[in-house]
């Protein structure tokens, strides 16, 4: 019986032991815990409260997109084409921030099996409207824009397998700029010059064209007796050939008369063959050193490739948004690009792009070394100058860059750099429009990958081959030494 006492008295007094308060105290709090976030999540499922988490914010509309849309005044409407079920998760989600934005601005879903002739209003005849595929209107003037589901995903394909990857979305992207387009009365129209060996436009850097807006047309200026009321801008796109005088005058009086132009010079091209473009140049204060320039400063290349030139940024409307966002412009086998002393004082020119004082441009072409030799020219130089002459009312714009291959898909497809975004701004910069073109970039799923200089690779070789192993070394030594002594 005393055995029995003592087994219940033992049972208890565990109830009221420390070990028992401390772990009922616990379950006490994590129930607490539990409960707080079952109520918070209930909060924001019926809020719609979502906070996103991922590295590239793919479900946050940028401030871009939400300056826009605020200094809008039309009835916009974003028609989500979807069948109930087959909704895709991060396009819907992305689409549904459009609806709180501004009171104007909604978002509608359609489902084709229930509305199967919606769609045919707003879309050409013949095309397959397929799910999650979006069409914006603007109810104020009536104007639409189709955006179907394949040009909202960025994909990829792997050439051993012939299979391709969705690497990221385009979904506010594409969205911002077919508003843009809805409610643009007016939007620029790029003329891009063909016929003497130039760089055509890319299919890729076509397709940035279009999504922000700018509509893209190709001028033969030899048989062309002017340049077209509705060019905005020309694209001189590295010519192999030079202009006839026909042409340059034709080129010349489009300019003078408040023209602009993009243009982007062939560094394997020599000057002495161009003399007609170099004129075009030289009216408008510029020259081009007639060779191709090395960048001696390892800070200001890419690694190993002092023909990859990483030039300074210096502060321009055209640069300013590239300078904020920390990006590197990478331009590769490029002329330098000089001043000339007798300027016009109508003339403003203004640098977009510098090497370093160590950089110069080899005046023997078929030389195998990049070491400076005694015959080549010393810099700094120039890359690309925004030039600008306004005469009474009569304002022109034009934009040089020493290398057509800045445009190049190798550069242009790499989100780590500024190319695309220089390009772009600089088409924002000159091109006489009422509303500024703007285009969002893509979101990647991918991993960033660092775009280092020579010399910050070197850096960083020593650090991770040198001092990381050095320092768990010594520690290891230092804990050897000290147990020894003890």
């Amino acid at each position: 019986m005393k055995e029995k006492k003592s087994l219940m008295e033992r049972f208890k007094q565990s109830f009221t032991n420390r070990k028992f308060k401390q772990g009922a105290y616990s379950s006490l709090i994590t129930t607490i815990v539990v409960v707080v976030i079952l109520i918070a999540n209930m909060i924001v499922s019926e809020l719609d409260l979502k906070v996103d988490v991922s590295n590239e914010k793919l479900y946050t509309l940028t401030d871009a997109t939400k300056d826009f849309v605020k200094d809008i005044d039309h009835d916009i409407k974003i028609y989500y084409i979807v069948e109930s079920g087959n909704e895709v998760s991060m396009v819907q989600r992305i689409v549904d921030k459009y609806n709180n934005l501004l009171d104007h601005v909604t978002v509608v879903t359609k489902d084709p099996v229930l509305y199967p002739k919606f769609a045919s209003q707003y879309v050409e005849t013949n095309t397959n409207v397929v799910d999650n595929s979006i069409i914006v209107v603007d109810e104020t003037n009536g104007r639409s824009k189709y955006i179907p589901y394949s040009d909202l995903l960025i994909q990829s394909v792997d050439y051993s397998t012939y299979q391709s990857t969705t690497t990221g979305i385009d979904v506010e992207g594409q969205i911002t700029s077919a508003i843009q387009y809805v409610v643009s009365e007016e939007l620029p129209t790029m003329y891009e010059v063909q016929g003497h060996g130039e760089t055509e436009v890319s299919t890729t850097l076509a397709s940035y064209l279009a999504k922000q807006n700018v509509n893209k047309q190709t001028l033969d200026t030899l048989s062309a007796d002017k340049i077209p009321e509705d060019c905005s801008f020309l694209l001189l796109n590295g010519p192999v050939y030079d202009y006839t005088d026909d042409e340059t005058t034709l080129i010349m009086d489009y300019l003078m008369n408040g023209g602009s132009a993009i243009i982007l010079a062939n560094y394997a091209v020599s000057t002495d063959k161009m003399p007609n473009f170099n004129s075009i140049l030289n009216y408008y204060g510029v020259s081009l050193v007639d060779s191709y320039v090395i960048e001696g400063d390892s800070n200001h290349h890419m690694s190993k490739m002092p023909t990859y030139l990483v030039p300074d940024i210096t502060s321009h409307d055209i640069t300013s948004d590239i300078k904020s966002s920390n990006k590197p412009v990478v331009v590769p086998a490029t002329k330098g690009i000089q001043v000339m002393d007798d300027v016009r004082s109508t003339l403003t020119i203004e640098e977009l792009l510098k090497t370093s004082d160590k950089a110069y441009a080899k005046t023997n072409m078929e030389s195998q070394v990049y070491d400076k030799e005694d015959t080549d020219v010393a810099g700094p130089f120039s890359l690309g100058v925004a030039i600008t002459e306004k005469i009474d009312d009569v304002e022109t714009k034009i934009v040089v860059y020493g290398s057509n291959y800045l445009l190049d898909d190798s550069m242009i497809t790499y989100e780590q750099l500024g190319n695309t975004d220089l390009f772009l701004s600089t088409i924002n910069w000159m091109a006489d429009v009422s509303v500024e073109t703007l285009a969002i970039p893509t979101k990647t799923f991918d991993n960033n990958y660092v775009t280092l200089t020579s010399a910050q690779a070197n850096n960083w070789s020593v650090f991770t081959i040198l001092i990381i192993p050095g320092v768990f070394i010594l520690t290891g030594v230092f804990v050897c030494l000290r147990r020894r002594k003890r």
